[in-house]
């Protein structure tokens, strides 16, 4: 309040000491604080014309159970577009056969994070270490991935099961290496498993999002998933692909859901014989499909 005429600061003291007399401390503040604003609107000058460098910090730490902790603090933008990004990605899901969405708001954002990852990994301006695209190298043997039974190796120190190794050897940012009976390498990251973006551009185009029935994930959100596994010799061709997220892909592999391309070239899906006993064929029909010229 530099520029503010003596007499008017010290006007402004005598009222609040006489308003203190018989108003709490919460009115007094109050009032002080209108009376600022009408003496001083513009406020004090800051010192620095440069913007503060963000207060942002991150500290992630894997624990000897293969669990891993995340904490930090960040400055209220970045605060904020974190949380505006995982609401989007950690709403409920659409309540279908399979039942309503259960999971606790904790476990709805812990997947909305992994979520957050591999967009992140498939975006095409991720900076290379070495040459290459972050990624991230599982080291299983070939029986364990064919079976699906065992465990694999992640990374330089973290474990996985061999059905989930089994699962991102479809379509992802995770390099399965396969190794022989003495451990030998067999093949590192078969360029045929990966999905062409020729191949993926025409399954965004014919699934047009997740192509499980009920679901609402768009492509940018989804994997390419081998109807016939790449490790029992599948080929990566559209006639064995279809686009599943990450949830119902898992569920693919793990339940008695199967999926087949149709007579028409779109994916159909049998549901399990405790849902439907005749099995009859689904299809996903929320997407919807292209305009096609007349």
């Amino acid at each position: 309040m530099q520029d503010v005429p003596p007499e008017h600061r010290e006007g402004a003291e005598q009222h609040l000491l006489s308003f203190a007399e018989e108003a709490g401390h919460r009115q007094v503040a109050a009032l002080g604080a209108r009376i600022l604003a009408h003496l001083d609107p513009d406020g004090t000058a800051p010192e620095d014309t440069e913007p503060a460098i963000p207060a942002r910090e991150l500290s992630l730490r894997r624990k000897r159970t293969g669990i891993w902790e995340i904490s930090g603090t960040l400055d209220d933008e970045t605060g904020t577009r974190a949380s505006t990004l995982l609401d989007a990605l950690a709403q409920r899901r659409t309540t279908t056969e399979e039942g309503p969405d259960l999971r606790s708001p904790r476990e709805r954002y812990g997947d909305a994070f992994s979520d957050t990852l591999d967009l992140a990994l498939n975006s095409p301006d991720l900076p290379t270490q070495a040459g290459e695209r972050a990624h991230v190298m599982i080291a299983i043997s070939l029986e364990n991935l064919r079976s699906g039974l065992g465990t694999a190796l992640l990374g330089d120190t973290g474990t996985m099961s061999a059905a989930e190794a089994r699962l991102h050897a479809c379509d992802c940012s995770i390099i399965p290496a396969v190794l022989g009976t003495n451990s030998e390498p067999l093949d590192v990251g078969r360029l045929r498993r990966l999905v062409p973006p020729g191949i993926r551009r025409a399954l965004y185009l014919r699934d047009r999002g997740c192509a499980f029935p009920g679901c609402h994930r768009p492509p940018r959100h989804c994997q390419g998933h081998h109807l016939r596994h790449w490790a029992d010799g599948g080929p990566t061709e559209l006639g064995n692909l279809a686009l599943m997220c990450a949830h119902h892909h898992r569920l693919l592999h793990r339940s008695g859901w199967e999926v087949r391309i149709a007579a028409d070239g779109l994916p159909e899906f049998l549901p399990p014989i405790f849902l439907d006993k005749q099995r009859k064929p689904r299809r996903n029909n929320l997407h919807q499909p292209l305009p096609i010229a007349a």
